[in-house]
């Protein structure tokens, strides 16, 4: 038996693990459709740091996702802030998300915004 199928599948194996750590925001985004909202969120969380160095693109959907997520989890504050920052990426490039993503941003960020209005509302301001 030859050497190379094992050394092949090792080599497919390391690229896999490789690619799969760049894909936190896909990882993220898995999560979050799962409802496994506590680790979407700690995924992204550990992954913010890569943001410095992230495509523009990506940083648009990590926005969206750690946004989302934290609406799920009840940190409206959170939540604002990250699709905010979304949002502002894709003023510049409004096809830097797929379709369902953008509606996904459309549609959060007004029940954000709502739940901030009625939680001003009840602290009567």
């Amino acid at each position: 038996m030859s050497r190379w199928p094992l050394a092949s599948f090792a080599l497919l194996g390391f690229f896999l693990v490789a690619g799969a750590c760049t894909h936190y925001v896909g990882r993220g985004s898995d999560l979050y459709y799962q409802g496994r909202y506590i680790e979407a969120a700690h995924v992204l969380e550990m992954s913010e740091r890569r943001l410095a160095t992230a495509e523009p693109d990506e940083r648009a959907s990590y926005g969206l996702y750690r946004g989302a997520t934290l609406f799920r989890l009840g940190d409206l504050d959170g939540a604002r802030r990250w699709l905010e920052y979304s949002e502002h990426l894709c003023i510049a490039n409004p096809k830097m998300l797929q379709r369902e993503e953008q509606q996904l941003l459309e549609e959060t960020m007004i029940a954000v915004r709502a739940d901030l209005d009625r939680r001003a509302a009840a602290r009567g301001f």
